[in-house]
């Protein structure tokens, strides 16, 4: 049987130790229990609050050789908290096995160093379970691993994982399989103590000459004055030692980790979350209409059904204030919108879906907005600005960004500014998003439109705290 249908269950095993739950910046935490093999393992998962449908990006956190206990705990609630990223702290020895000295500690890593088949495979179930976590965006994935788990990250990446990118802090560098560097298809970043007396000089230019090889794209910072274990206070301050923990280069080093992950990940920072994970509907619902949804190639797409009114698949939570943008592409025959601040009431037309739009179209009028089902007509009336009405590109990817605050809605496409409309009290203030595959008549299509990178991030309210509908 494959590894990855003995896995349990996650929502069955989840052993919920849930710290700061409900706080806009307080880390979720919990126990993980998974498989790997035949072998029970337990791990700590370190998450920013999520709503069903909101993604962000997730790291694997390797612990050093004294296995999964508090330092990695404390570094994946830190990930969580400053980044706001989905951390999942792996156990590699085994539920229950947790080294109490030195010489335990080398006996547990000893096993996973001298057999990397074994090591690779508990880092690769690890990583399957980081791509389960609700609110992980299975797509931005990257592991990070200290001293024993910095060995590790590296040889998940030798193993050809599909990551965005791995960070080693002061890990071992080796490799009795140096043409697995054929494998790795990630960026790497080796963060290392410049007098680490583990990490022999021979060593160094061993991995250095496998990076080069095969062309990988890798980076090193070394420290002057560091030596091993320079991220961790319990490593004690003698040098001499061989390992002891260096302030410095501690700051410095997570510093160099967040401007990587940065690199990675540009949308992640400044609050954004994606609204799409590229392979799911997770976080959409369907209202009206017979079109139909799916996911193809990381995108959403829809399709026309004949005859049909027009569609909505709707997110499954309202926003208020925010920001959102989104990539679009549709049929020139066909033309669609996004709903902002919208709803679906049994009370108005049976639940029919109603709100501000953005339009989508070939025709000039894209970005401009209509009140859809308000019988209303445009709410922006005025378009005759004829830069805007050019800024849409037929056939074309395009990129809209829309900004909601207050009772101002502006929107801009492919960076051109197109609409900027005030409403007043009795405007909506807040509803949900909702793509739109317009309705066609009898013997038309079927035409279909297409979006990706929906990314949204919330704005500080500016309408004062009535809210009510």
């Amino acid at each position: 049987m494959p590894v990855a249908s003995k896995v349990l269950p996650i929502l069955l095993l989840l052993l919920l130790v849930q710290v700061g739950h409900g706080l806009l910046h307080g880390a979720v935490t919990q126990s993980l229990t998974y498989l790997s093999g035949d072998a029970e393992m337990e791990g700590f998962v370190a998450s920013p609050p999520l709503e069903e449908g909101e993604f962000r990006p997730g790291v694997l956190l390797i612990h050093d050789w004294t296995g999964l206990q508090d330092y990695a705990r404390e570094r994946a609630v830190q990930i969580a908290d400053e980044l706001g990223f989905v951390c999942f702290a792996a156990d590699v020895y085994g539920k229950g096995v947790r080294p109490a000295n030195p010489q335990e500690c080398g006996v547990q890593a000893g096993l996973y160093r001298g057999n990397r088949s074994l090591f690779r495979q508990r880092l690769k179930d690890a990583l399957e379970q980081l791509k389960a976590i609700p609110g992980c965006h299975p797509n931005q994935l990257a592991a990070i691993g200290y001293c024993f788990g910095g060995t590790g990250v590296i040889e998940l990446a030798r193993s050809g994982a599909d990551l965005q990118g791995v960070v080693s802090f002061h890990g071992g560098l080796d490799s009795p399989t140096p043409e697995d560097g054929a494998h790795i298809q990630c960026k790497v970043l080796v963060l290392h103590g410049a007098d680490d007396p583990f990490v022999p000089g021979e060593q160094l230019d061993a991995f250095v000459a496998e990076m080069t090889q095969w062309k990988v794209d890798w980076q090193m910072v070394q420290y002057g004055g560091a030596v091993h274990s320079f991220t961790k206070k319990e490593a004690g301050s003698n040098p001499a030692s061989g390992s002891a923990y260096h302030p410095e280069a501690d700051r410095r080093s997570w510093a160099h980790m967040k401007g990587f992950f940065d690199e990675l990940f540009p949308r992640a920072s400044g609050g954004w979350v994606s609204l799409f994970d590229d392979q799911s509907l997770t976080g959409w619902v369907q209202h009206n209409g017979t079109a139909t949804y799916r996911v193809e190639d990381g995108c959403i797409v829809g399709k026309t059904s004949e005859g049909s009114p027009n569609s909505f698949l709707c997110t499954n939570r309202d926003y208020q204030d925010f920001e959102l943008e989104y990539a679009v592409k549709v049929d020139v025959e066909l033309n669609s919108g996004v709903q902002i601040r919208s709803r679906s009431l049994d009370a108005f037309k049976n639940g029919r879906v109603h709100g501000p739009q953005v339009e989508i179209a070939s025709n000039g009028n894209a970005g401009w907005l209509y009140g859809e089902a308000l019988e209303t007509g445009w709410l922006t009336q005025e378009r005759t600005d004829e830069v805007a009405r050019a800024a849409f590109r037929p056939g074309e990817w395009n990129h809209f960004r829309i900004k909601a605050q207050g009772y101002r809605l502006r929107t801009w496409v492919n960076g051109i500014p197109v609409a900027d409309y005030t409403g007043d009290a009795q405007s909506f203030k807040q509803g949900f998003i909702g793509l739109q595959v317009h309705g066609i008549q009898p013997g038309q299509g079927p035409y279909e439109v297409r979006w990706k990178d929906l990314y949204l991030r919330q704005l500080e309210p500016l309408m004062g705290s009535d809210l009510s509908d």
